[in-house]
């Protein structure tokens, strides 16, 4: 998916996954194995208690967040334009699944120079969405756009909001991090 999007893409808005099957088989065990690196790469600055925290913020805040912009997604492609909901859902899920990837291990390292350089890596995940969306037959270029504008925001900004917001309620400071 991050290397050859356009051979992958065909395939997979074909798949028609239930919720709870892709995000069980596809993204919770990269949200879980990106959130156990987190664990083990923030028990070198604090203490277990605060590494495990920071831990359970990332996967909620990332599986949270992708189902978010996965139904912001979908009341936009199949609410205004009558497209199947297997679409938004395999759009959101495997897109924001590099985001998540990247962005939750540029977090784990913080400020670093290795950090900024996954946070900035995140961003692939554009190019994968925008590979994704070119391979919807009968979306015309303006509603791409759209679903461009809107998918992207909201993976991006959904895990992240609701990542700020735990760390909030938990009492955690980003400048600590």
């Amino acid at each position: 998916m991050l290397i050859y999007p356009d051979s992958i893409w065909p395939r997979v808005l074909n798949e028609k996954n239930s919720e709870k099957k892709l995000y069980r088989n596809y993204l919770f065990p990269i949200t879980g194995i990106v959130s156990l690196l987190i664990l083990l790469i923030e028990l070198f600055y604090c203490g277990f208690w605060q590494a495990l925290g920071l831990a359970l913020i990332n996967l909620i805040a990332m599986l949270g967040g992708n189902w978010l912009a996965f139904l912001l997604t979908r009341e936009y492609l199949c609410r205004q334009f009558s497209f199947e909901t297997h679409l938004a859902l395999n759009l959101t899920v495997y897109s924001g699944g590099i985001f998540i990837l990247f962005h939750s291990i540029g977090n784990a390292f913080g400020n670093a120079f290795l950090g900024q350089l996954f946070s900035l890596a995140s961003f692939i995940f554009i190019r994968t969405l925008y590979k994704g969306l070119h391979q919807i037959p009968g979306l015309q270029p303006k509603q791409k756009t759209n679903v461009m504008v809107i998918c992207s925001l909201s993976i991006i900004c959904m895990p992240v909001i609701i990542h700020q917001l735990l760390m909030i309620l938990f009492g955690i400071s980003a400048f600590n991090i």
